[in-house]
């Protein structure tokens, strides 16, 4: 009898022993079920921070958890990216990340400690295309032409602003330059808001910029010309580059990745919020109104956009001599 009773105990105990392990895998297995970090690899207050703040209730309501907004500055993004290329691939970390950056860090920035594959695209939700513009009061240049033509008729003369080396500002600059024909000296600002102060203090003649920084100073700047495919609905009057003989799109376009090796059930997921955190109408707006052009592009396609996006800035600086 001892001995029956001492089997059914044993049987009892591993049966409660599996249903306590089968709840904690299901419980584990239950994607989030914590806070979900979301690092922005730059200061606060700047776009990336904005856009943020815009995503963040849509993806609260959807994943049913708290996003919480980190910031690790430095590098031009590189140091956030690189901890999050560090971090465990579980799905509870996600960046912005920009472009040109993820790409042109690895190859042109001596110390940066990831790739670009450390990376796993999740989403792209905004670009912020770039454009050429100069002084309002500058009666020079009133169109884009007048540019090429003072630029042509002087060489090296012509100085034109952008922020830092090998950003999307340089990489458009180099890319207008050389479709123009034209050899114009970039000077690099530490950020749009010196570079805005440096055109409109007279420190440069023009400046290859973010339609962000033509949204918030249209009394003050006259846009030559924007490059995108079309013309943007908030400066429906400034032509693209394709329509004055220049073709090229470029700015900088930003999305959410995560650290390669995530589960890509957890990717989709992640995807699938964004996507639907982008259709709020608050969203929208406020991105609208800072000069966003707005994105639609998941796991898959965000993939292949980078590519492609790699294989223009690659040839962009062959052709400048500056990548063999």
């Amino acid at each position: 009898m001892i001995s029956i009773m001492r089997k059914l105990v044993s049987v009892s105990a591993l049966a409660a022993c599996l249903t306590v392990s089968g709840a904690f895998w299901a419980a584990a297995e239950e994607y989030p079920n914590k806070p979900i970090k979301f690092l922005i690899p730059f200061n606060p207050g700047g776009q990336s921070d904005v856009a943020v703040l815009f995503l963040k209730p849509g993806l609260e309501e959807y994943l049913g958890v708290d996003i919480v907004p980190q910031h690790r500055p430095g590098g031009g993004g590189a140091v956030g990216w690189t901890m999050l290329a560090q971090e465990k691939p579980d799905g509870y970390m996600m960046a912005v990340t920009n472009l040109p950056h993820i790409v042109m860090q690895p190859i042109m920035t001596e110390g940066v400690q990831y790739k670009t594959s450390d990376l796993a695209p999740v989403y792209l939700y905004a670009s912020s295309p770039g454009g050429v513009a100069v002084r309002a009061n500058d009666d020079r240049f009133k169109t884009l032409e007048d540019l090429v033509t003072y630029s042509r008729e002087n060489p090296k003369k012509l100085s034109i602003g952008g922020t830092g080396k090998f950003t999307g500002n340089h990489l458009g600059f180099l890319q207008f330059t050389q479709l123009a024909d034209i050899d114009a000296s970039y000077v690099s600002f530490n950020g749009a808001a010196p570079q805005t102060a440096g055109l409109l203090g007279g420190h440069v003649d023009a400046l290859y910029g973010g339609t962000f920084i033509f949204a918030n100073n249209r009394e003050k700047i006259r846009v030559l010309a924007v490059a995108t495919d079309e013309r943007l609905a908030d400066f429906p009057d400034v032509p693209t580059l394709k329509e004055k003989g220049y073709d090229m799109e470029s700015g900088i376009d930003r999305g959410v990745t995560v650290p390669a090796g995530t589960p890509q059930d957890r990717i989709d997921k992640l995807a699938k919020a964004l996507a639907l955190a982008a259709k709020n109408p608050d969203f929208i707006e406020g991105m609208q109104k800072l000069g966003f052009q707005l994105l639609d592009i998941g796991p898959e396609e965000y993939a292949k956009f980078i590519q492609a996006r790699k294989d223009q800035y690659t040839k962009v600086l062959k052709q400048a001599g500056l990548l063999k």
